[in-house]
């Protein structure tokens, strides 16, 4: 992110007075609000997006996670005048609004990750023994060796179901599950999206209706979220106590 989109982002968070994430890039989430409805009251996280053209970019590698983030987000969409220094309207869209869109998404690279789902559940002994070396057991550093910073220091030490001679260790059996996690990841990887935009088309159809707010930024998403919740059988944010 430019330090003008970054900018722009944080203005809107004021406008539409949202928490404002700043480890939001390894977070996932760019802000959040609270609200108070009928039902109970909600934490509901938002995606913050600027544009000066019309379309919005979203992302590097958009993969299921990306996907699954999205369906349980608000977006706020500023548009800026050429150059992002002035803005001149919003949009607010809840997961309805942006469902299509999302959808989408989920169509393109669903069968790349089924297909990265199957085949790693086909791995067997024998392929750890070619990838790994025949052992009776494997070495938590073994492990880090094929799966390297995927997995925490905790994660591998739990990873381990044998102790010989006091040393913990994995089974064969343990360190093909990590073979098929690893063989998994690296497909995955390949069946992302490389910044996928929401297209001008798609979010211009929004422009004049009541998810356009030009004014009382924080109270219209407000009203929008708290109908959204009350008018939905099942929604996707976290109630809290």
């Amino acid at each position: 992110m430019t330090v003008q989109d970054d900018q722009r982002e944080r203005e809107l968070c004021r406008l539409f007075n949202l928490e404002w994430d700043p480890a939001h890039e390894r977070s996932g989430t760019d802000a959040f609000f609270l609200i108070k409805t009928s039902l109970g009251r909600y934490r509901i996280e938002v995606e913050v997006k600027s544009t000066t053209g019309g379309s919005v970019s979203t992302a590097r590698d958009v993969g299921m996670e990306h996907v699954q983030k999205w369906r349980q987000m608000f977006w706020v969409v500023g548009y800026y005048l050429k150059g992002g220094q002035k803005l001149t309207t919003c949009i607010c869209l809840s997961p309805a609004q942006l469902a299509p869109w999302i959808q989408n998404i989920d169509e393109k690279i669903r069968p790349d990750y089924l297909l990265a789902e199957r085949a790693s559940k086909g791995l067997t002994l024998e392929d750890l023994r070619e990838v790994c070396g025949a052992k009776d057991a494997y070495s938590i550093d073994d492990a880090r060796r094929l799966h390297k910073r995927q997995w925490s220091v905790a994660q591998y030490a739990k990873a381990s179901d044998l102790l010989i001679e006091g040393t913990p260790m994995i089974s064969p059996e343990g360190m093909l599950e990590i073979l098929r996690l690893r063989a998994r990841y690296i497909a995955e990887r390949g069946a992302t999206l490389n910044n996928p935009h929401i297209e001008k088309g798609f979010l211009s159809q929004f422009l004049g209706t009541e998810f356009e707010v030009r004014t009382d930024q924080a109270a219209a998403i407000r009203v929008l979220a708290r109908r959204y919740i009350e008018s939905s059988v099942e929604h996707p944010f976290l109630r809290l106590t």
